[in-house]
């Protein structure tokens, strides 16, 4: 085995390696790399290699932080593969600090696409990483199995998810695809959206490149939902191998009796099982909830609204399969500068919240 950084000529067989992952991968897809260097990231794709076969690998992104003298560095839902076996994981643990070393890196964040369990804990702590509090994916999702047929599928859902559906056909809402002339429309709703439901928006740069970045590779679809020509919701959703999953929605405020985004959530699940998707990630709920259900415990019924508590109650009307993960770790490389990132200067150590911060604006 040996460890070796990727150059343009090896995206097919990358994409191929990751396409293998059996949760959603898309954030170690190449696509995801030049998508974040468009918004100043440098993203490093480190694979380990038996023979002619990749094994294990990461797409590492590093960033510099303002003045050059220091970076931060993330690899979201990854490491990929068996990179849990000791041999192989440290194999490529040394190239990633290596990477990090060169670029005077003060801390790696590491999201990995595995299940929430003590004995990953501690694997992650003999790796020399500690628990970061602050995760920039959803620790906690709701996911769909699309293997059955559309009606099976449409069944298991709740009867009262079902009727917003049918309500907002009989409604004359018309559901169309965008293209990138839509892109305007699409940032201002979700911008509208932000405003109204106290979250923040990403960038109107980092809305279009992301979009123009997997539309052009067909992995991403934009919804929009027309009441009397009238758009009032939108939403995108990605696949990636057998998966997919959604990013972003929003809808304006008058629209709610309409009940659009249960219409534009099954029209993605529809659009994601048409291209051989066998599990659709609709892409967190409060954490809370999956620790809950980690412990043996039912879903919760809750009246709450702060956070993510009402995004829940929508979501599980679609499925009551919850996804709890590992969460964040962080492998801290210059300590006292760590800290006063963390606790001085952002108050944060959710690197998509520094990242939304030095993001391009147009």
């Amino acid at each position: 085995m040996l460890s070796k950084l990727l150059t343009a000529e090896q995206e097919g067989i990358w994409n191929a390696f990751a396409a293998r992952e059996p949760r959603f991968a898309i954030l170690q897809s190449w696509q995801w790399g030049a998508f974040k260097e468009k918004l100043g990231w440098k993203a490093f794709r480190i694979a380990i290699m038996d023979g002619d076969q990749i094994i294990a690998g990461a797409q590492m992104l590093i960033r510099s932080l303002p003045g050059g003298i220091a970076s931060v560095a993330y690899i979201p839902r990854g490491p990929i593969g068996n990179w849990l076996d000791p041999q192989v994981g440290s194999l490529l643990f040394t190239a990633i600090h290596a990477i990090a070393s060169r670029s005077h890196t003060v801390f790696l964040k590491i999201e990995p696409p595995v299940l929430h369990s003590p004995e990953m804990d501690r694997r992650l702590e003999e790796l020399g990483f500690c628990r970061s509090t602050d995760t920039n994916q959803p620790r906690a999702s709701i996911v769909l199995d699309l293997r059955d047929d559309l009606d099976t599928i449409l069944l298991k859902m709740r009867k009262k998810t079902r009727q917003y559906i049918h309500n907002a056909l009989r409604e004359g809402m018309d559901v169309r695809l965008g293209d990138f002339c839509d892109i305007p429309a699409y940032i201002r709703m979700m911008q509208d959206t932000a405003k109204g439901e106290r979250f923040s928006a990403r960038s109107q740069r980092f809305y279009s490149e992301e979009y123009k970045t997997f539309s052009e590779t067909d992995q991403c679809v934009l919804f929009l939902a027309f009441h009397q020509e009238k758009l009032i919701a939108v939403r995108t959703a990605y696949s990636f191998g057998r998966c997919a999953a959604e990013f972003h929605g929003g809808s304006a405020e008058k629209s709610t009796a309409l009940h659009p985004n249960y219409l534009l959530v099954w029209k993605a699940i529809q659009w994601a099982k048409e291209r051989g998707c066998e599990s659709y990630d609709m892409w967190g709920i409060p954490d809370e909830i999956g620790q809950m259900v980690c412990e043996g415990n039912p879903l919760p019924v809750s009246d709450r609204t702060d956070g993510l508590w009402g995004v829940y109650r929508f979501k599980t009307g679609f499925s009551k399969t919850v996804e709890y993960y590992a969460g964040a770790f962080d492998y801290i490389y210059r300590p006292r500068i760590y800290r006063l990132i963390n606790h001085v200067i952002i108050n944060t150590g959710n690197i998509e919240a520094l990242s939304s911060r030095l993001d391009p604006r147009r």
